[in-house]
């Protein structure tokens, strides 16, 4: 069944059969860490601040963390809630990395009925990014959820 045909089972949100549904948006910041090295690439001190800061690397061989950023003007560690963007970036830091920070907001949407209080969790993200594209197209109305 392709996702075109399993977004018709979720039309009750938009079409006004079950009355009552929302998108309730939460907003939710989040944080983008990177590393930034020189264009040619990260030195041996700079090599050795990742291997003991970044955790995919502590248990990797240096030799092995050496071939993988050798050249490489940048790492990328991941996108973070901000507690731990912070320890995280409280490390590099202290190693003396170029710690390149970028906030992202990244809003969340969850279908719930305002009239029975009921929640849809859609499991599969891609089917879920359907449906809430297709509610917002249809109107569905939104309320935005501080946290």
């Amino acid at each position: 069944m392709s996702n075109l045909e399993r977004i018709d089972e979720y039309k009750y949100l938009w079409d006004g059969s079950q009355p009552g549904w929302v998108l309730k948006r939460f907003c939710g910041n989040y944080i983008d860490l990177s590393l930034a090295f020189p264009s040619t690439g990260p030195s041996t001190r700079e090599l050795m601040a990742v291997r003991r800061t970044v955790a995919p690397y502590r248990a990797l061989p240096v030799k092995e963390v050496v071939t993988q950023l050798r050249g490489q003007e940048s790492l990328l560690l991941g996108r973070f809630e901000p507690k731990e963007a912070r320890v995280i970036a409280a490390a590099c830091r202290r190693e003396d990395l170029n710690l390149v920070e970028s906030i992202v907001d990244a809003p969340e949407f969850l279908p719930m009925n305002e009239l029975t209080g009921v929640a849809l969790i859609i499991e599969d993200d891609l089917l879920a990014e359907h449906v809430y594209t297709e509610a917002l197209l249809h109107g569905i109305p939104v309320r935005q959820v501080e946290l």
